[in-house]
């Protein structure tokens, strides 16, 4: 009875120990793991987000799967590595420039995106601009890129190298412009 006893104490002393005694560090364990991935804090499939300002309508920004990390890293951001799709609206809520591409990230703190893979952005007067990487700076209000870029007018196509416009891509200059190519009206 004595030694049942006294391996029953023992058994519950162990285990109160195990239990207490643990504390996991999430960098140690990921380090350990071998993985080094942050886990995204929340995670969203077939986003339609409506941002507002001041109760006017500023874009819509599409994605069929975002995740957004705020733990274990620099600065907290958003993924959007299935693809992105974003309108932008003037002041009557009408629809004035369109960006879409493969993949984007956008910055908490900094306010700044960054679109790539098959980028292309559409203007209200038609305008189209394709590249492989272009940034939103949501302070400054301004898109821009030192990628390559094409430019298609209803008169002209223009390649070059860099590119800085206006948010809504209604005033824009390419850097270095290393063709011209006129479209024919009939085309």
């Amino acid at each position: 009875m004595i030694k049942s006893f006294f391996i029953f104490f023992i058994f519950c002393f162990l285990s109160i120990f195990t239990f207490t005694s643990c504390e996991n560090d999430l960098k140690e364990v990921e380090h350990l793991s071998g993985s080094g991935k942050t886990s995204p804090t929340e995670s969203s499939k077939n986003l339609n987000l409506l941002y507002t300002d001041s109760g006017k309508m500023q874009f819509r920004l599409k994605a069929p799967y975002m995740e957004h990390f705020v733990y274990g890293v620099k600065e907290p951001y958003s993924e959007f590595n299935k693809g992105v799709y974003i309108e932008y609206y003037d002041e009557n809520h009408k629809v004035k420039t369109i960006l879409k591409s493969n993949y984007a990230i956008r910055y908490d703190n900094t306010k700044k995106m960054e679109a790539k893979y098959k980028v292309e952005v559409t203007n209200e007067n038609g305008e189209i601009l394709r590249t492989e990487k272009i940034i939103w700076d949501e302070e400054n209000r301004r898109i821009y890129t030192n990628e390559y870029v094409e430019i298609t007018t209803k008169r002209e196509i223009l390649k070059g190298t860099g590119m800085e416009a206006n948010q809504d891509f209604t005033e824009w200059e390419i850097k270095e412009v290393s063709g011209t190519i006129p479209l024919d009206q009939n085309q």
